[in-house]
């Protein structure tokens, strides 16, 4: 029988909301949060999509995106919720880059509670995680520098140094699976953001990724910073995820 421990895990993990396929909860696909979750069948642990949400925090447009993710792939998808804590900080951009770089470190100690609670998520194949985030939340996947995770999918964030980071400090490796999808003009991380006046960026992680043989950058034709549930990003994510999950 599939069971959660969830009693004694972070807020942030203890309220993440979780999607899962059909058959794990019942004849329907099961969402709702952590905490909540009582699995009523037994079956194989499931591979994980770890979503870190993005700045507005978890909403329908996260809800949709691990909804795909479960019912196209098979899969568990869960999203931390960031702001679960008590007293998170906020900024309204622009803001000083000290700001969001607190910001930034809170989101890495989600990764690593993620990690940690692993043993009381039986459901879960802890050989077989994917690291996804979106904007705030795509720093988060693009700073995290264990090896826990077959490999990562950065929406919305251009892995370079720019206003949102005091320098862009990617810690993944040169031989990291890596998906990374991109507004072509980004109104935040793009070339030309009002946000980035000043300073010299491509808008864009061809540079981060250079020397990456599996990484792969796609720039999404006049599309808007949140673009993961697009008809497009889905088709690479899908290919993406399918590929690591094989």
């Amino acid at each position: 029988m599939l069971r959660t421990d969830s009693a004694y895990l972070p807020e942030p993990i203890r309220q993440a909301m979780l999607t899962l396929p059909a058959g794990v909860c019942g004849d329907a696909p099961w969402q709702g949060r952590l905490a909540a979750l009582t699995p009523t069948r037994p079956g194989q642990p499931l591979p994980l999509l770890l979503f870190m949400h993005g700045s507005s925090g978890l909403n329908e447009q996260t809800l949709a995106f691990q909804r795909w993710a479960s019912d196209t792939l098979g899969i568990a998808a869960l999203a931390p919720d960031s702001f679960a804590r008590r007293k998170r900080p906020r900024y309204q951009s622009p803001a000083p880059v000290e700001q969001y770089e607190a910001v930034h470190a809170l989101r890495q100690e989600e990764i690593a509670m993620l990690l940690a609670a692993l043993p009381r998520l039986p459901w879960v194949d802890s050989q077989r995680l994917a690291l996804a985030g979106s904007s705030e939340g795509g720093v988060a996947a693009a700073r995290w520098r264990g090896q826990e995770f077959a490999g990562r999918i950065i929406y919305g964030w251009s892995c370079e140094d720019n206003y949102f980071v005091e320098k862009a400090d990617n810690g993944f490796n040169a031989d990291c699976p890596l998906l990374n999808l991109l507004s072509d003009a980004d109104p935040f991380f793009g070339r030309d953001s009002q946000y980035n006046r000043g300073r010299q960026v491509d808008g864009d992680s061809q540079r981060a990724l250079a020397g990456m043989p599996k990484a792969r950058l796609v720039l999404l034709p006049n599309a808007p910073h949140t673009l993961y549930n697009l008809p497009e990003a889905r088709m690479q994510a899908t290919a993406f995820l399918r590929g690591l999950f094989a």
